[in-house]
């Protein structure tokens, strides 16, 4: 059943990636136009400045020690610079030491955290990767019924990750719901199907670390709600399931340990924003989770939750590097002649 499953879902990848090359190919020849449901801002620089509390946290109910507990890094505000030209986006976080809000780190341990991202738009066609890196978790006192947090300074989780995503509602705006790299301007909503994967190198000072790979697939629904033009509600939910492989590798002689098993994954998503043609504004609120077992009586959430409030300005790109962009020159090509 395993082996047939992972065998659907690279169908499916191979089936989206044809699809998105064709996609691509047909938007170089044809410009995109704004409609009545969809404003356009593909000739718009837009630069996107979000400030959140994103984070990952691992939720552990051992039944066989009877134990109920959640390793988290001590949460702290990051920022995230996004740059937004034509089909693509490119997005970096970091935690400066001087937006910090948190001044508990003798309690709760001091956490490093730093992504990179990026999008890419092909028509109805989302693709996103991710890459995340956190360091410095604990597991708070009133979990365990201890006096002091547990302090894991050296945990580290490094996670490289990515979906791919299809909205069979053509007047439906995706870009509006993620950076708002463009503007619903009548409500609609789509059925929006995904596929996600995900590596996770989870390590601590033990000679050991764990290699985790979920890959998950399911539908989505997104709705856009237009309220006067310039400002949007826009919730979303989503539900998969897939496919979870955790391999503990050893550094001494140990034998590798490997668990294989289904997993579940579900997002709640709910965005608030709002639209001028050069300012843009918004909050927007996540959740999102996997559930696998470790163990017949060890069952594991992994979590990434966050909330953003951001704002962003859109300014007119170059002239001329518009027009090449939206009409690139045609190769050309030699003929030979027979003399």
């Amino acid at each position: 059943m395993m082996k047939n499953y992972i065998l659907f879902c690279l169908f499916m990848c191979s089936a989206m990636v044809q699809a998105q090359e064709a996609v691509a190919t047909d938007s170089v020849k044809k410009k995109r136009v704004s409609n009545e449901f969809i404003e356009l801002y593909d000739d718009y620089i837009k630069i996107r400045l979000g400030f959140s509390n994103s984070f990952n946290s691992f939720h552990v109910k051992d039944n066989i020690d009877n134990l109920d507990f959640t390793l988290a890094p001590n949460q702290r505000l990051k920022t995230t610079l996004t740059f937004m030209y034509k089909f693509i986006e490119f997005d970096i976080g970091y935690t400066p030491e001087f937006i910090r809000f948190n001044k508990d780190d003798d309690a709760k341990g001091k956490t490093s955290y730093y992504n990179l991202g990026t999008r890419l738009y092909f028509g109805q066609w989302l693709q996103s990767l991710q890459y995340s890196k956190t360091k410095g978790f604990y597991v708070d006192k009133d979990d365990i019924g201890i006096t002091e947090n547990i302090l894991f300074p050296n945990f580290q989780v490094t996670r490289f990750g990515g979906s791919t995503a299809y909205s069979f509602n053509p007047n439906f705006s995706l870009r509006s719901i993620f950076l708002q790299s463009e503007w619903q301007k009548k409500s609609a909503g789509s059925f929006v199907p995904s596929i996600s994967y995900n590596f996770t190198e989870i390590k601590n000072e033990d000679p050991s670390k764990d290699n985790v790979i979920d890959v998950a697939m399911g539908p989505a629904y997104y709705y856009n709600w237009v309220i006067k033009d310039r400002f949007m509600v826009a919730p979303g939910v989503y539900g998969g399931v897939g496919y979870n492989h955790t391999k503990t590798v050893y550094e001494d002689a140990t034998p590798d340990e490997v668990v294989d098993g289904l997993s579940l994954q579900t997002q709640l998503r709910l965005t608030l924003s709002y639209n001028s043609e050069k300012f843009y504004t918004g909050a927007t609120a996540s959740l999102n989770t996997f559930y696998y077992d470790t163990d017949p009586k060890i069952h594991l959430q992994d979590r990434q939750q966050f909330f953003e409030f951001y704002v962003g300005y859109r300014f007119k790109g170059p002239d001329k590097i518009n027009k090449i962009l939206d009409n690139p020159p045609k190769p050309k090509i030699n003929k030979k002649t027979d003399k």
